[in-house]
């Protein structure tokens, strides 16, 4: 197969998968979409995927938007961007005559008589080239382009006036009242994800929908199959009804939602990588990524100056409404740690966690049927250090083993420990020696009989918490940790992947 046409094939396929999100937004009525279309044929242009909504819905002015129109742009490779004077190179958008500016002022002009409120949304794996003046141009929030800052410049030799006269000549305009009507409607969305993460985004979004995830042992994609037989049939347009309907055939709809209609979504967001369907899924978000780098926080006092109590703060608000919370974890095992533990189970909250895992979401619910012998059971090993120093360490060693590493950090760093209590699956480590969330909830209670079982020697010291599992475990723990004493916890860096590279984060003092 040649290169071009597999290109093709994966532009194809994350059309399909950009489709089923929007389907899934379709399937929750809080998102007010009437109906979702694929290779709409109204107009040769962002045609792609289409969003009716049953009602306007607000725009990022004052107008009401009733459809929004995507067109697609994925590369393989991607490596170009966008400037203000590419958006009027036909070749950028793989075309010969017609540039991605031209394209959409030509949509705009066919509803002009329908005077229908719409947007026409680029969607691309290319950036706005941060050193071009389009980067100054194009809103952070909305996408949109920023005619007031366009407008700056009265003569066409200043900066804005350049790009203006430009656009107005490559469009046929005559006027800045005419440029600003012609650009209103455009929206950019740029850096997308990969394909792989786009699966996983989207696996999220059909757990909480009601449709069956996208297995990861299959080469095949069921969801990509439907939409091809779509084309065959010549079916684009689908409401609710519709989808459910043709997805029961096909044997992808289980009607099992994560979420009900009494539940809230409660997000924690600290990295942004498979998190971004918590900007649009969420009843109440708090967002901490201004204050991370990466997974790396920009600065070392803010776990206590500023995660900590902007934790507090937030999670005291929720638990004043007494609700019931289905709680997205997409944040570092410190912030989850920390959740659980303001969240603890006599706050009155009633919060169950959801944990990604191989095949999408699942409700981590601690009522969920599991008893004692039905899953892995802790094995704890203990290793005195120093028996002059007074500090605990704690390994808590679900998905990795990290007691090496722990060891080599703990030695550089010449961090006195007495002690070092290891727990580890009997079954060994892993990523899914956890059946569920009774099953989570259960070894959480039998790690805080075990830590709160230590002579009084032992707990006289401080304790430091090193954890490698999923964050619905370390939420759990978080919840009961009020009786283990002094503690800190600490983060291993993930990018840099050295050798004991921890970093402390949170502390807690009884």
């Amino acid at each position: 197969m040649s290169k071009h046409i597999a290109a093709r094939m994966f532009g194809d396929d994350y059309q399909a998968l950009f489709f089923w999100m929007k389907v899934c937004d379709m399937l929750q009525d809080h998102k007010n979409i009437e109906k979702v279309a694929f290779e709409y044929d109204e107009f040769k242009a962002f045609d792609d995927v289409v969003v009716f909504y049953k009602d306007p819905i607000p725009a990022e002015g004052e107008d009401l938007i009733e459809a929004d129109y995507f067109q697609l742009k994925y590369h393989v490779n991607p490596g170009d961007s966008f400037t203000w004077e590419n958006l009027m190179d036909p070749t950028k958008i793989n075309a010969t005559s017609v540039s991605i500016l031209q394209r959409a002022y030509n949509a705009q002009k066919q509803f002009e008589p329908n005077e229908m409120n719409i947007r026409f949304y680029i969607v691309t794996d290319w950036q706005i080239h941060p050193d071009d003046t389009l980067a100054e141009l194009v809103n952070n929030q909305g996408g949109q382009i920023r005619f007031d800052k366009l407008s700056q410049g009265k003569t066409e030799k200043s900066k804005m006036g350049k790009i203006r006269e430009s656009w107005k000549k490559h469009l046929g305009l005559e006027t800045d009242e005419e440029l600003e009507r012609a650009l209103k409607p455009i929206r950019f969305t740029t850096s997308l994800t990969n394909l792989s993460d786009l699966k996983n985004q989207l696996n999220n979004s059909l757990m909480i929908s009601g449709l069956k995830p996208i297995s990861t042992s299959l080469m095949t994609n069921q969801y990509i199959d439907l939409v091809q037989a779509f084309m065959k049939n010549d079916v684009h347009v689908f409401n609710k009804e519709e989808i459910i309907e043709a997805c029961k055939r096909e044997g992808l709809w289980t009607g099992k939602s994560l979420t009900n209609l009494e539940a809230e979504n409660l997000g924690v967001r600290s990295f942004s990588r498979y998190s971004e369907y918590l900007d649009d899924e969420m009843d109440h978000l708090i967002c901490l990524l201004e204050h991370f780098d990466g997974r790396e926080i920009k600065n070392e006092q803010d776990w206590e100056e500023v995660i900590k109590p902007t934790l507090e703060d937030s999670l005291n608000e929720a638990a004043k409404g007494k609700k019931e919370y289905h709680l997205h974890l997409e944040t570092h095992a410190s912030i989850a740690f920390t959740v659980g533990r303001l969240l603890e189970p006599k706050s009155g909250v009633n919060v169950s966690p959801i944990q990604k895992g191989r095949e999408g979401s699942e409700l981590w619910k601690i009522d969920d049927g599991f008893n004692e012998g039905m899953g892995t059971e802790w094995l704890v090993e203990q290793e005195v250090i120093d028996k002059d120093a007074e500090d605990i360490a704690v390994v808590i060693a679900v998905r990795h083993q990290i007691l090496d590493e722990v060891k080599y950090y703990l030695k550089k760093e010449n961090i006195p420990i007495k002690k070092i209590i290891c727990l580890i699956p009997n079954d060994s480590p892993g990523a899914s020696v956890i059946k569920g969330g009774g099953h989570a909830w259960y070894l959480a209670d039998k790690l805080a009989t075990e830590l709160n079982s230590r002579s009084f020697d032992d707990r006289e010291g401080h304790m430091h918490i090193f954890l490698s599992g999923p964050n619905a475990l370390t939420f759990f723990i978080g919840q009961l940790s009020k009786a283990f004493g002094d503690l800190s916890l600490y983060e291993y860096n993930f990018e840099r992947r050295k050798p004991g590279d921890y970093n402390r984060s949170i502390t807690f003092y009884n």
